[in-house]
């Protein structure tokens, strides 16, 4: 069973995702481990910038990607961005290999794990908000995504871009005054939805409980390795239910 990762987007969170499937699987040794092949591809275009109309169309390069991990014998797909999947339904026409969908891991993920949270406050690019994905795929599951105000989605979205870049020049207590100011006191648990965010939290020390989609996706790619090991000596599963 191949996983193929259409990464890039960027660089720093496709590793992260690399690093995240390593260590939720139960290896002994470099043979039980999942066989991934990476396509880390730096030339799509910037998502936000296209979703909200500004920006050259990443759906070429995305698709150029998918076609090519198809190509080098991936079994299944997986995408470590956020914004990536508003493209989902379009890849999905190129290629014959099972797309996992993030967002919708995460929703069913949450819905199953926590019963009693149904508001969940979205940290993520302008364009994942605009796309609306979140919110149509947690509707469907009776759970409910609350945004930032817009002056806090630019402050989001700012320290997204510095990420990218390398530059991780924000404070905890401002990561932490945006966060508690929507879930203070409130069953609200934030999601951070763009997967650099995850990196910024890490490294500021942030120790707030919160949802990382990637590590859901991760421990999701892990599983269906599970189950196809299974289902090949006789257990009858079925890997992408």
């Amino acid at each position: 069973m191949i996983l193929g990762i259409l990464g890039g987007m960027g660089p720093a969170a496709t590793s992260n995702f690399f690093k995240k499937i390593i260590s939720c699987t139960d290896a002994k040794s470099d043979q039980e481990h999942l066989h991934v092949i990476i396509d880390n591809n730096v030339e799509i275009p910037d998502r936000t910038s296209y979703i909200c109309g500004s920006g050259e169309d990443p759906r070429v390069e995305m698709i150029r990607s998918v076609i090519k991990l198809e190509a080098m014998g991936a079994d299944y797909i997986a995408i470590p961005c956020n914004t990536a999947h508003y493209f989902y339904d379009d890849l999905t026409k190129y290629t014959k290999v099972k797309i996992l969908n993030m967002i919708h891991e995460t929703a069913i993920f949450l819905k199953d794990t926590k019963p009693d949270c149904k508001d969940y406050l979205l940290l993520a690019t302008k364009g994942t908000y605009f796309s609306g994905i979140y919110k149509k795929t947690f509707d469907a599951v009776g759970l409910r995504i609350i945004e930032p105000d817009n002056n806090d989605k630019e402050r989001i979205m700012d320290w997204i871009y510095k990420v990218k870049s390398s530059n991780f020049d924000i404070s905890l207590n401002e990561f932490t005054f945006v966060i508690n100011k929507y879930c203070g006191g409130k069953t609200v648990l934030p999601i951070l939805g763009c997967t650099e965010l995850p990196l910024l939290a890490q490294k500021i020390g942030f120790s707030e409980e919160y949802i990382d989609p990637l590590s859901i996706l991760a421990k999701r790619c892990v599983d269906v390795a599970e189950a196809e090991k299974k289902s090949s000596v006789g257990v009858n599963t079925c890997c992408f239910m």
